[in-house]
């Protein structure tokens, strides 16, 4: 299994396998705390070498020094059928709240495997 992008961006979509990414960043400048991000989160998997029969997925977001403290969760179930080997992920986050600063991970995870980890920071305007 590879990670061909992971990326958080201002807009992106799908159409036909197609990605289009608007804008990528790692750092979310908040003008004051507690901030709603507006923002999409985009990755692309090549399962091509996978031999694991994954049935679940599942998306999160957690604060970097306490991974207890989640902010977003979505689980969902997964079936690979027959010819696929790549799947695109694209999921638009409205209004997530964050309270503090520091380091964020975006995680995807297949059953109990973490197959992509994106870290980014949330600061706050005056650079803190």
């Amino acid at each position: 299994m590879k990670i061909d992008i992971s990326t958080l961006c201002e807009y992106a979509s799908e159409n036909a396998g197609k990605l289009t990414i608007v804008n990528t960043f790692d750092t979310i400048t908040a003008s004051k705390l507690p901030w709603r991000a507006y923002f999409h989160f985009v990755a692309k998997i090549d399962f091509e070498d996978n031999q694991q029969d994954y049935s679940n997925v599942r998306m999160v977001i957690v604060k970097a020094d306490d991974m207890q403290e989640k902010l977003f969760e979505v689980r969902g179930t997964y079936k690979k059928t027959d010819g696929a080997e790549k799947m695109n992920i694209v999921a638009g986050l409205k209004g997530l709240l964050f309270n503090s600063p520091g380091e964020y991970k975006y995680q995807v995870l297949f059953d109990d495997d973490i197959v992509v980890d994106h870290s980014f920071r949330l600061i706050l305007e005056d650079g803190k």
